[in-house]
Protein backbone atom coordinates (compact mmCIF):
# COMPACT_ATOMS: atom_id res chain seq x y z
CA UNK A 1 0.00 0.00 0.00
CA UNK A 2 1.25 3.49 -0.84
CA UNK A 3 0.26 6.92 0.42
CA UNK A 4 1.15 10.48 -0.42
CA UNK A 5 1.55 13.02 2.37
CA UNK A 6 2.35 16.71 2.23
CA UNK A 7 4.65 18.22 4.84
CA UNK A 8 4.30 21.98 5.43
CA UNK A 9 5.56 22.61 8.97
CA UNK A 10 7.69 25.77 9.10
CA UNK A 11 10.30 26.83 11.63
CA UNK A 12 9.18 29.32 14.28
CA UNK A 13 11.60 32.12 13.36
CA UNK A 14 11.54 31.90 9.56
CA UNK A 15 9.34 30.84 6.69
CA UNK A 16 11.55 27.86 5.83
CA UNK A 17 10.40 24.25 6.09
CA UNK A 18 11.46 22.63 9.37
CA UNK A 19 13.78 19.87 8.10
CA UNK A 20 14.31 18.49 11.62
CA UNK A 21 10.56 18.04 12.02
CA UNK A 22 10.41 16.35 8.60
CA UNK A 23 13.19 13.96 9.64
CA UNK A 24 11.35 13.19 12.89
CA UNK A 25 8.14 12.51 10.94
CA UNK A 26 10.00 10.15 8.60
CA UNK A 27 11.57 8.34 11.57
CA UNK A 28 8.12 7.89 13.15
CA UNK A 29 6.73 6.56 9.87
CA UNK A 30 9.66 4.12 9.61
CA UNK A 31 8.89 2.80 13.11
CA UNK A 32 5.29 2.18 12.00
CA UNK A 33 6.46 0.07 9.05
CA UNK A 34 6.40 2.73 6.32
CA UNK A 35 9.37 3.69 4.18
CA UNK A 36 9.93 6.70 1.96
CA UNK A 37 9.99 6.06 -1.78
CA UNK A 38 10.45 9.67 -2.88
CA UNK A 39 10.44 13.25 -1.62
CA UNK A 40 9.57 16.10 -3.99
CA UNK A 41 9.88 19.79 -3.06
CA UNK A 42 6.91 21.98 -3.98
CA UNK A 43 8.08 25.37 -5.20
CA UNK A 44 6.40 28.75 -4.96
CA UNK A 45 6.11 31.10 -7.91
CA UNK A 46 9.42 32.69 -6.90
CA UNK A 47 11.29 29.39 -6.51
CA UNK A 48 11.14 29.00 -2.74
CA UNK A 49 10.19 25.64 -1.23
CA UNK A 50 6.84 25.88 0.56
CA UNK A 51 6.27 22.16 1.24
CA UNK A 52 7.40 18.64 0.43
CA UNK A 53 5.34 15.84 -1.07
CA UNK A 54 6.40 12.49 0.33
CA UNK A 55 5.50 9.14 -1.24
CA UNK A 56 5.54 6.40 1.37
CA UNK A 57 4.96 2.68 1.10
CA UNK A 58 4.02 0.14 3.73
CA UNK A 59 6.77 -2.46 4.14
CA UNK A 60 5.69 -6.00 3.41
Amino acid sequence: MQRIIEFKKKTFWSSQIDINALNNKIAALNKDGWFVKSIIPNLSLFGGIYSYTVLIELAK
